[in-house]
């Protein structure tokens, strides 16, 4: 790429940037907000809410989609870097459960699937793409990439509700079987010396070749699911350690939250009030989906119930995970299964929008 090209792109970036500063802002002031309440994942979430309050006045929020791209990279790089080499010495134990995994995902997106287009009456993509049980984040990309207008607030706030009601539920259920423990954070802690702003350039760049070539294969959200999958083989095998600290993670997520909540302009309460009471409703479905595979892996396989159901229990990875490390419960357990149920739905996302686009 010429150094032309490159400033040229550099300057559509920050004429986008001055197109979409007051979501922006709008976006930080609710990811602080959700900070001081307790929501999970407070600055996608809370972000996502401030911009959705204003979907209810006639103030004009914009924020282009170009400005994602930088932002799904980091993403990705965070939800692969959720695992390392532990991994391969355990995951010959867990292949029983990430069976079980992979049914219960099915088993959740036909009930779920089937409960949104029946009574919900919503159209069979969003229907789909409503009932997905994880991957927030990758259902997303792919609705900014891909979906209508009218699609967004049906997929979304059903999914948002999802991550709130079980990221909610699943601290109740601890503090009242084990008390209180405090949730700090993960595991691990980055050393910000050469090698890791090395390996965080290194990671960046072996990302963006493979996304492109996934883009060569028409693959939905390239950027995304390459940075996924590559980062998660390579913090795997122990290639890379370094993470993106968290003040990266939250500035990306403020960017995904703000592009999410500037979507639904022109919702109406009733509206709000509809997609939420029927995402509890299926929420509460995919927890007891959830619960029932935890006892039968359990009762049939010598499975813990608890770091089971943490593991089934379709909230947030990061959630889940900080979760497993205040209660002593085996991370790499938890993440790896969260981040099987996310690859798969990754990995069937592209025939989902394929059938769909083609009908």
């Amino acid at each position: 790429m010429s150094n032309f090209n490159i400033f040229f792109q550099f300057c559509e970036i920050l004429k986008d940037l001055k197109k979409s500063y007051k979501a922006l802002l709008i976006g930080i002031i609710g990811g602080y907000i959700g900070t001081l309440i307790g929501l999970p994942l407070p600055w996608l979430l809370g972000s996502l809410g401030l911009n959705l309050c204003f979907a209810f006045t006639k103030y004009d929020i914009i924020f282009p989609t170009k400005l994602l791209n930088p932002v799904f990279l980091i993403v990705g790089i965070i939800l692969g870097g959720t695992l390392n080499v532990t991994l391969l010495y355990k995951i010959h134990l867990w292949i029983y459960s990430s069976i079980a995994m992979l049914i219960c995902t099915f088993i959740s997106t036909i009930l779920a699937g089937y409960y949104f287009y029946k009574i919900c009456k919503f159209e069979k993509l969003v229907s789909v793409l409503a009932a997905l049980p994880g991957a927030f984040v990758p259902i997303s990309a792919a609705l900014l990439e891909f979906g209508k207008k009218n699609n967004y607030k049906g997929v979304l706030i059903p999914q948002a509700t999802r991550v709130i009601f079980i990221v909610s539920f699943v601290p109740i259920l601890f503090i009242n079987n084990f008390g209180f423990s405090e949730m700090t954070g993960y595991n691990f802690t980055n050393i910000y010396d050469i090698k890791y702003f090395l390996e965080i350039i290194f990671l960046i760049i072996v990302c963006v070749v493979f996304a492109s070539f996934l883009k060569k294969l028409k693959i939905p959200s390239p950027t995304l699911i390459g940075a996924m999958a590559l980062s998660g083989l390579l913090y795997t095998f122990e290639i890379v350690n370094a993470r993106f600290p968290n003040t990266f993670i939250n500035i990306a997520f403020i960017f995904l939250g703000t592009a999410l909540g500037s979507r639904l302009n022109g919702l109406k309460i009733r509206e709000l009030l509809f997609f939420i009471f029927h995402g509890i409703i299926v929420s509460t479905i995919l927890v007891i989906v959830a619960m029932i595979t935890a006892y039968l892996l359990q009762e049939f396989l010598g499975f813990n119930f608890i770091p089971t159901f943490l593991s089934f229990a379709p909230g947030g990875i990061h959630e889940m995970v900080v979760i497993s490390v205040a209660y002593n419960i085996d991370p790499i357990f938890v993440s790896y299964h969260h981040f099987l149920r996310i690859i798969s739905i990754v990995i069937i996302l592209p025939f989902i929008l394929k059938k769909f686009k083609r009908n």
